[in-house]
């Protein structure tokens, strides 16, 4: 077969097309090892209650001091008026940049409920037994 310059550079774009389309495809396919792992929502993590409507859920650190996020399309007012209900040892300590923080009495139990998309975000975080130093009020300064 004999190749015209004409034909040359077709055939070697048609290689190099090829090759990156391959490159790409591996590369999308491959995720990073170093996602949290997103499991199905337990009923309470440590105190704390999760709500039956919760998705994508994702503990941190499942020892002292444990976190866990999830997501709910429901929102963040809700979310808040749900857990102040639910857990009367909570208060709503503040409010900073769209996020709400709920503090327990003995403050080793902080929830954070931030909008996300459609829903709210739900963070939380449990400190142990020991109390902990005061927590700062937060202010929308």
């Amino acid at each position: 077969m004999k190749f015209t310059p004409r034909k040359l550079i077709l055939v070697t774009s048609l290689m190099v097309m090829a090759s990156s389309l391959m490159a790409t495809d591996s590369m999308a396919t491959t995720a990073p090892q170093s996602q949290p792992q997103i499991t199905s929502c337990p009923t309470e993590f440590f105190a704390v209650k999760i709500h039956e409507d919760a998705r994508q859920c994702q503990p941190f650190d499942t020892e002292m001091p444990a976190s866990m996020v999830y997501f709910i399309g429901d929102t963040p007012d809700a979310i808040v008026a749900y857990y102040l209900a639910l857990m009367p040892d909570l208060s709503l300590k503040g409010e900073h940049n769209e996020r709400m923080l709920l503090v327990n009495d003995a403050q080793n139990v902080r929830v954070v409920v931030s909008p996300d998309g459609d829903g709210a975000q739900v963070d939380i975080l449990v400190l142990g037994s020991e109390p902990p130093a005061p927590l700062a009020s937060l202010t929308n300064d």
